[in-house]
Formats: structure tokens, C-alpha cells, sequence
């Protein structure tokens, strides 16, 4: 158990130093974003995030994974993807119906009267058959998958036999399938500053949070509640009548419906430090905690340092306004795909 413990570790270290940079320039990482797209607008930042950098080449946006669901939201991220040129990356969608929350954008931008989009909520995959198959499709330790909502969906990957598709095709289990083609888990959940807090993400499914924490089999960064909250973006997006990511800023209340405003980035960090890790340049956004294991007990957030633990947590290093600095950047640029068009 010893000897486990010290080559975990080793990979943890050398996976989360460099957060999920390619293991060449030529591999970037293929970045599969799990998100509860539909009530909080950060949520669209981070897509947009992830469509900037790869845009760079830095990473590759194989799919999507929608944990709450609804009537538009699977439109409404295949509308933000189309706007960056990427609208043939498949969405999948919970199979468990959670409309908890406010829809406060997705109706709008969701639907192709208003922006291009060509998948829809009732021809999604489920989200574990599409986990599964962009997997298995991808090379050994290449996958970066991204939690920025509730884990239900990763909770029901990870549960999943070798024969979820029910043709044998895979045959292999979601456990296995993990351990094999995953590199490193990134989860927006916690706080790790205020342990008395029962933070949204992890109170949305305690068990899935739970159970990916003792169970899952690769490394995992946790992005927590403290590291997005003070990082405010989205005010400097523009265009809301062709750019469906301005379009849901306009449309979420952080500065009253019709303003666009600044609101917190507790995903888009998390997205970022998937691709990037700590560093933009030569300025460190963010410190890796010493490694340990995270508890959730009634949603409440525990970390507990051990050498051989295979959770770490990002520590802020920079200030707000620098971080929002590059997260902002990376919202507001063109889409390189789309550029001949404007």
C-alpha cells in the first residue's frame, strides 16, 4: 500500500503541476466540460473559456455534458459552440430531471431563432452513453473532464458497467474506462476557506460528491467556492445580438436584466487551470494545496493533508483583479473560426 501511495502521488504531481497541459504540443488535452449550464451565467463564461483556448490549439473540446436539464439547455450550449465554430461537439444530458433552479438565459439563447444551433435537449444523448463513448474514442490518459455543477453525471459514469450501451461495444466499465483515458479531474466545489459552509455545487448531489471523492481513480483538483467567488468578469462583453455568451450576461440579473455586468467566475477558474494550470505567463494565478482527501460530510468541506492523498485544492496567489484580467481576455476574443464572418 505504500509503494501505491508513492507512485500516485508522483502522478498527481506531475499531473496537476502543469494542471492539464498536453503531455506534447502536439496532444493537447481533449477537455470534456460537465456543467449546469441554464441558471448561473458563469457557467457560459467557462464554455467560452474553453472555446478561446481551443481556439489556441490548447486543448480540444470533444463534448459536453449538460447536468441540469430543461427544454433549452441543450440548444442553448450547442449555440455558444456554433458562435466558435465548434457546433458538431456532441452535448449529452443528465438522465435525471433537475429543473431546481431559474432558467434565466437558456430559453432565450437556446433557441435558433435567435442563434444557430442544430442539437437539441430531445435528441441528446444520455449523458453517461456520451461520457462512455468519448472515452473510449480517446487515447490513454488524454481526457481532462471538467465539473463545474453537480456530480450526478460523473457519479453515474463511474457507476456505469461494461455493458451500459447494451451491445457490447465498449465492454468496458465506467471505473476502468476512467482509470484508463482520464488524465485529471477538475471539480468547482467546496470552500476551502470556510469550512461551515455547505457550498451549491456539493449540496446539489452530496453523495455523487462523496462518492467521486473516495472513489474516483485519478487525481483531482478542486477549484473551491473562495477561489471564483471575488473574480468578477462578463462587463466587458459586448455584441449581445450576435455573441450568445454577451446575450447571457445581458440577460442574467447581476446588473438587472438588459445590463451586462460582471458577475463571479467560480467556473471559469476552473476551466482555466484545467487547461493552464497556475500560471498565465509569468504571473501566478493560483497555489496547489499540499496533497490530501476530501470529505464532505452534509455538504460541509474537509480536507485532510496526506502525502499519499490524491486531492489537492487551488490557494489563491494572485489578485482578484489580475486573475480577472486573463479570464476576461479569453471571454471576450473573437472566435478564430468565425473571424472571416465579422
Amino acid at each position: 500500500m505504500r509503494q501505491h501511495g508513492t507512485i500516485l502521488t508522483g502522478f498527481f504531481l506531475m499531473a496537476v503541476s502543469m494542471g492539464a497541459c498536453a503531455e506534447s504540443e502536439d496532444t493537447p488535452p481533449g477537455v470534456i466540460l460537465d456543467t449546469d449550464f441554464r441558471s448561473d451565467v458563469d457557467d457560459v463564461g467557462a464554455l467560452a473559456v474553453l472555446n478561446a483556448l481551443a481556439d489556441n490549439g490548447e486543448c480540444a473540446l470533444p463534448g459536453v455534458i449538460a447536468s441540469q436539464t430543461g427544454p433549452y439547455v441543450v440548444g442553448a450550449i450547442n449555440a455558444v459552440n456554433t458562435w466558435y465554430g465548434r457546433g458538431d461537439a456532441p452535448i449529452g444530458l443528465s438522465p435525471v430531471d433537475d429543473q431546481r433552479f431559474p432558467d434565466h438565459y437558456a430559453p432565450f439563447i437556446g433557441n435558433p431563432d435567435h442563434f444557430p444551433s442544430t442539437q437539441t435537449t430531445a435528441t441528446a444523448p444520455d449523458s453517461t452513453t456520451l461520457y462512455r463513448r468519448l472515452l473510449h474514442q480517446a487515447a490513454d490518459k488524454s481526457v481532462v473532464i471538467v465539473v463545474i455543477g453537480g456530480q450526478t453525471c460523473i457519479h453515474l459514469l463511474l457507476n456505469s458497467d461494461a455493458d451500459h450501451e447494451g451491445d457490447g461495444s465498449i465492454g468496458r466499465s465506467g471505473r476502468d474506462l476512467i482509470a484508463a483515458k482520464v488524465r485529471l479531474l477538475v471539480i468547482m466545489g467546496g470552500n476551502f476557506a470556510d469550512p461551515d459552509h455547505r457550498e451549491h455545487n456539493i449540496n446539489l448531489d452530496q453523495k455523487a460528491a462523496q462518492t467521486v471523492a473516495d472513489e474516483w481513480p485519478t487525481p483531482i483538483v478542486y477549484s473551491g467556492y473562495e477561489i471564483g467567488r471575488p473574480v468578477l468578469t462578463g462587463g466587458a462583453m459586448t455584441a449581445p445580438e450576435k455573441n450568445p455568451v454577451a446575450k447571457a450576461y445581458e440577460l442574467y440579473p447581476a446588473g438587472g436584466v438588459g445590463t451586462i455586468a460582471s458577475s463571479s467566475s467560480y467556473d471559469q477558474t476552473a476551466a482555466y487551470y484545467a487547461v493552464r494550470g497556475v500560471q498565465a505567463g509569468e504571473l501566478t494565478l493560483w497555489e496547489l494545496s499540499p496533497p490530501g482527501r476530501v470529505r464532505f460530510p452534509d455538504a460541509l468541506t474537509r480536507f485532510d493533508p496526506d502525502p499519499a492523498g490524491p486531492h489537492r485544492h487551488l490557494i489563491p496567489k494572485a489578485s482578484n483583479e489580475e486573475v480577472a484580467a486573463v479570464i476576461e481576455a479569453l471571454m471576450t476574443r473573437p472566435p478564430k473560426k468565425r473571424l472571416a464572418d465579422r
